[in-house]
């Protein structure tokens, strides 16, 4: 699929996917379970906040979300503890696929969630996110419930930039637009159409992401994209 197409037909806006009982409704007639994994790591202040809006949204007011999980990586302030006062599970990173061993960061997280996580579709979102809405969920799941074809859906959003105590509404993702954009459009020019690659909200199905390696700390990223590339063509990727 051409860049230009793609960004038509794979592009779209959370407004799409804001009837959330047609999601439900959808989920339902597909048979489908959906899990949303949390990574986490001394996010005290911001994890209550998360919790709370998409568990009472996504779950108690529409029954989206079948699961919430967290994975912690060690975390020594109070994030388990206002974790298990919400009564979501709570994964040790260590504790999960022991055999295997460690590795490191986020990558590691995200890859040994899919041993825990239940549903057929899993999606992530960062836990240290101060502007939480239930749209940072549903619309990545969004496009994988109302399109068979699609299987794995990144997030892109306005970055904004604090500079002192003022805050401009743009000039944010600078490592993005200097570094990660540059490097695709040299090697993997199609994953150029992708306005945020480094974002942490992203979806997938179990059945692809099964197949995937997992690269260990930020690089999961990119990286996920790449393989998805590699394997599958970018016509089975979107972003909201």
């Amino acid at each position: 699929m051409q860049i230009k197409n793609w960004l038509e037909t794979n592009s779209f806006h959370y407004n799409d996917f804001q009837d959330i009982d047609e999601l439900v409704r959808l989920k339902e007639e597909q048979n489908l379970t959906i899990s949303l994994g949390l990574p986490t790591k001394n996010v005290e202040q911001t994890l209550e906040p998360i919790l709370f809006t998409i568990q009472n949204y996504l779950q108690e007011q529409h029954p989206l979300l079948d699961e919430i999980v967290i994975i912690d990586g060690n975390s020594t302030d109070k994030t388990v503890e206002i974790a298990k006062k919400h009564n979501v599970k709570v994964y040790s990173e260590g504790d999960i696929l022991p055999e295997v061993g460690r590795q490191r960061g986020k990558g590691e997280a995200l890859w040994k969630s899919l041993a825990v996580l239940k549903g057929d579709i899993i999606a992530w979102i960062d836990s240290d996110i101060r502007n939480i809405d239930p749209r940072f969920v549903y619309g990545i799941v969004g496009p994988i419930i109302k399109n068979k074809n699609i299987d794995y859906v990144k997030a892109h959003y306005r970055r904004p930039l604090k500079v002192g105590e003022s805050l401009n509404n743009t000039g944010g993702g600078r490592v993005t637009e200097l570094v990660t954009r540059p490097i695709f459009n040299l090697f993997y020019p199609e994953l150029a159409a992708f306005a945020q690659p480094l974002s942490g909200e992203y979806a997938g199905r179990r059945s692809l992401l099964e197949t995937l390696p997992f690269y260990t700390g930020y690089a999961v990223e990119t990286g996920l994209l790449v393989e998805i590339l590699r394997s599958r063509g970018l016509d089975v990727m979107a972003q909201v």
